[in-house]
């Protein structure tokens, strides 16, 4: 089976400064860290995070190992967000506005989270994101919609 992300090798590969920005910045935010996110790949309008299986984030014994769905969900945001910030350099805030999630097969592996920017706008940005597990199967799709809530800094 073709990898999934293979599809995103046109996008450019970010600089060395970004992918450490953007790491530390993943690394050191609460939620994140307590789920386990990590950051796999970066390029430019796309980000590829990881979430490693195990007992404390699934629905518990009577799930079969199954991921909660809120922690998937968690995971297509921000691996959204990190596509985002791939576009103004990690030097903008914004917000999510909307996400919306359709779940396809049971996260019973460890998991990826593909996200890519599809719509670049002056306020609202929009990201699609492929959750696939660890034999590159369709767990679920996701569509991000973000706010800017501040303007992007111009290079004087």
């Amino acid at each position: 089976m073709k990898n999934h992300k293979d599809k995103y090798i046109h996008h450019t590969p970010v600089t060395d400064a970004l992918f450490a920005l953007l790491t530390a910045r993943l690394a050191n935010h609460p939620a994140n860290s307590l789920l386990g996110f990590s950051l796999e790949e970066l390029r430019e309008l796309y980000a590829c995070l990881r979430l490693t299986h195990r007992e404390a984030i699934t629905n518990g014994p009577r799930s079969h190992g199954t991921i909660h769905g809120g922690i998937v969900a968690a995971l297509a945001d921000t691996a959204a967000a990190f596509a985002l910030s791939t576009a103004f350099e990690g030097k903008m805030s914004f917000a999510t506005v909307d996400l919306h999630i359709t779940y396809l097969s049971r996260a019973k592996s460890t998991i990826f989270a593909h996200a890519v920017v599809i719509r670049r706008g002056a306020r609202i940005n929009v990201c699609e994101v492929k959750i696939t597990d660890e034999s590159d199967a369709l767990v679920a799709t996701a569509t991000v919609n973000f706010i800017l809530t501040k303007p992007p800094e111009t290079k004087s």
